[in-house]
């Protein structure tokens, strides 16, 4: 039995061939792009047929999926890691914030897949759906709890999550996309700027009408 044939039946044998592609996609997606991953290099990597991917994934948007499922899992530890042992409202919200924008900065590729059109109906794969509801619950419950510490109320926490969110992902996509980023920020303290914008943005959450 060839070497590859070994590896293979002995991921199949364990029940972990599946784990180690996502795995391994992760990793391609990391270092060489999007335009690199495929089912088949995937399988080269991880030392299997060019066939066994088929028998996990429904193609290499499934794949994909599965690649970002496994982005919005880690997207959720850490954001719960960094809100560890904090208890202000206003903190844990600027601090959920400030993480998904550190989150985005350290994984460029991976945060482009988890939210871009290669996965075009995020809905049909119930582990993505799933994992991408569970992260950003944390958020949600953020929001909740200031606007209940500060309105009294959390009854607007579903729009002003989806405002919240809005502010998180528009200003990760101008801080990882350098032809869009103006220059005066490329120069300067990225993440300083971002917690000045997102005081704004939690100071104007917090005023009545």
């Amino acid at each position: 039995m060839s070497r590859v044939k070994a590896a293979e039946k002995t991921s199949y044998h364990h029940g972990n061939l599946r784990d180690a592609l996502v795995e391994e996609g992760m990793s391609l997606l990391e270092t060489e792009g999007l335009k690199a991953l495929s089912l088949r290099e995937v399988a080269r990597h991880t030392g299997v047929s060019q066939t066994a991917p088929l028998h996990h994934f429904a193609g290499k948007t499934g794949l994909l999926a599965a690649i970002a499922a496994l982005g919005f899992r880690r997207l959720f530890e850490y954001r719960t890691a960094a809100l560890k042992n904090k208890r202000d409202p206003r903190v844990r919200l600027m601090t959920v914030m400030l993480a998904y924008l550190e989150f985005a900065k350290a994984h460029p590729s991976l945060f482009y897949l988890m939210h871009g059109p290669e996965i075009p109906e995020k809905t049909t794969f119930p582990e993505l759906d799933e994992a991408a509801t569970r992260s950003y619950s944390v958020l949600e419950t953020c929001v909740a709890e200031y606007l209940q510490a500060t309105e009294g109320s959390a009854e607007c926490s579903r729009e002003a999550t989806l405002a919240a969110w809005t502010a998180c992902y528009g200003l990760a996509v101008i801080l990882t996309s350098p032809q869009n980023t103006p220059r005066m920020v490329l120069r300067r303290d990225q993440m300083g700027i971002a917690e000045k914008i997102f005081e704004m943005f939690i100071h104007g959450l917090a005023q009545k009408d």
